[in-house]
């Protein structure tokens, strides 16, 4: 009906258009022809983020559009052109292939390193993890700085992303798989070998973490942070980082994406993962396995390591069973068959009206002011 209306309705600018939409609840940003910059844009961006507050309700008791109307009055999908389509096409692939078992496994094998950290004339070769870092897990620590803007922060979409970060690229994976791909050329043995191995193995952990954090943040419908205060500065992306890692140590298992379906289904995952990753880190405590995956840890003392990550796996495993109780089973909504909006990730707003052609922009073309 809405659509039908597009054509009839360029007399009166689009008016009768976007009334409708508005009486279905939609609430509609619209820009004229030629008032388009970047300041309109991330003002559209920050107003979406700060109102997406409530991740309890239904999506769809809080869809939004931004429509562009041209000098003729007609309607368009105001979307951008600047590889945020690319980059979203991405993003989904990689959520649909994490596995949070990989990423609960990792961190736990990883932390055997750490058992050598006072050991002088201990060798750590890394080689082997940067295959494993960056073939294996490639999944489990890309697009960190995504992940946290989209689930914890709220951003609306990748376009609106695209908008407001600085970084371009997956800088916090590329530093990982590099720091350690330079500690393999070290001196073996010295310190300082030791300690970069250190170091990357304790970034790859971040990530692998922050991700398990930023998913299960979102999974349990938490409300983004608010954008006001300190989180309205630049050291926003780090102090969301940071939060979401310690999410991940807290409530690791709500970070899998079986997780959704909620009630007893959920916590028969957490104590069969419980078991799983359990089981897996103590395969990791032989030698001939050691030196497959953290090579040198082999000759370290574990003790320490296997006595906290023991507490650690009790304690998670209690928490996410007490967190799992509180998510409820997915709801089909009848508006699925023949929905309003669609999920557009190249809509700063994050969607679209079906039928309505896109006007897509290049926000490059233009500076702060147009």
């Amino acid at each position: 009906q809405v659509m039908d209306q597009q054509d009839e309705s360029n007399s009166d600018g689009g008016r009768a258009v976007i009334d409708q939409l508005k009486e279905f609840g939609i609430t509609v940003y619209l820009a004229e022809h030629g008032s388009v910059d970047m300041f309109l844009l991330k003002q559209v961006v920050h107003h979406v983020t700060a109102s997406k507050t409530d991740r309890s309700r239904s999506r769809y008791e809080c869809q939004r559009c931004l429509l562009y109307r041209d000098e003729n009055g007609r309607l368009f999908n105001l979307t951008l052109n600047n590889g945020a389509g690319g980059l979203a096409g991405t993003w989904k692939s990689l959520l649909i292939s994490y596995s949070g078992m990989q990423a609960m496994a990792a961190l736990t094998i990883l932390a055997r390193a750490f058992a050598c950290a006072d050991i002088r004339g201990a060798v750590l070769k890394p080689g082997y993890l940067v295959l494993i870092l960056g073939l294996i897990l490639y999944e489990e620590i890309s697009h960190v700085w995504l992940n946290v803007s989209m689930f914890v922060r709220g951003t609306p979409s990748v376009a609106a992303f695209t908008l407001l970060s600085s970084f371009d690229s997956d800088w916090p994976r590329k530093i990982v798989v590099f720091m350690l791909a330079l500690t393999s050329a070290m001196e073996e043995g010295s310190d300082y070998q030791r300690y970069w191995t250190l170091s990357g193995i304790g970034l790859a952990m971040v990530l692998l973490a922050s991700n398990l954090g930023a998913r299960a943040w979102y999974f349990m419908k938490w409300k983004p942070m608010k954008g006001s205060g300190v989180m309205s500065t630049v050291f926003a992306p780090v102090i969301s980082l940071f939060v979401a890692m310690v999410t991940g140590l807290i409530f690791p298992y709500m970070g899998y994406g079986k997780i959704q379906a909620g009630g007893k289904a959920a916590i028969q995952l957490i104590i069969y993962h419980c078991i799983l990753v359990s089981s897996i880190f103590v395969i990791s405590d032989m030698d001939f396995v050691q030196k497959r995956l953290v090579v040198g840890s082999q000759n370290c003392d574990q003790d320490n390591v296997n006595i906290t990550l023991g507490i650690w796996f009790a304690m998670t495993s209690i928490t996410c069973i007490f967190a799992a109780q509180r998510i409820a089973p997915p709801e089909v909504h009848p508006e699925e068959g023949d929905p309003i909006l669609v999920e557009e990730q190249t809509s700063p707003v994050g969607y679209r009206v079906p039928n309505f052609p896109d006007f897509p922009i290049d926000s490059i073309h233009f500076g702060s002011k147009g």
